[in-house]
């Protein structure tokens, strides 16, 4: 959050990499926002024994709509749902017992993993992309 705090306008459009779309700052940020948001369903999911993707997810075709979901949002208002999706990951981890760290599920692009792992992927997964975001901002 702190390298996107303080940017302009101008810099929320930087374009950060094409995946098909343009992806700029906004779309990266709100594509993390979104994965979290994901990923913690199937966490929840996972607790209540439930699948987590239908058998004929499409990873690649999800991404390339993230910009008709997400629609026109304001820099302020992605940053405030980024928090809140934070806030809430971090709930629900501080919920988990023991034993449910290691219950499994079907992740998109990793296959079954446990729900440990599904926490290392939001991890790794807002490393990358702060990664690109920091590269497109030159900082």
């Amino acid at each position: 959050m702190g390298l996107l705090e303080g940017l302009s306008r101008e810099q929320w459009q930087t374009q950060a990499f094409a995946e098909g779309d343009v992806w700029t700052v906004t779309t990266v940020l709100a594509h993390l926002v979104e994965s979290e948001r994901g990923m913690s369903i199937h966490v929840h999911k996972i607790r209540k024994g439930e699948a987590t993707l239908p058998e004929n997810f499409d990873l690649e075709r999800w991404n390339a709509g993230l910009a008709r979901r997400v629609g026109d949002v304001s820099p302020e208002e992605l940053m405030a749902s980024a928090a809140a999706t934070r806030a809430r990951t971090l709930d629900v981890m501080e919920s988990l017992e023991e034993g449910e760290w290691e219950l499994t599920g079907r992740h998109p692009s990793r296959g079954e993993i446990t729900v440990g792992q599904y926490y290392e992927t939001i991890h790794a997964h807002e490393v990358g992309h702060v990664r690109d975001m920091r590269e497109a901002l030159g900082v």
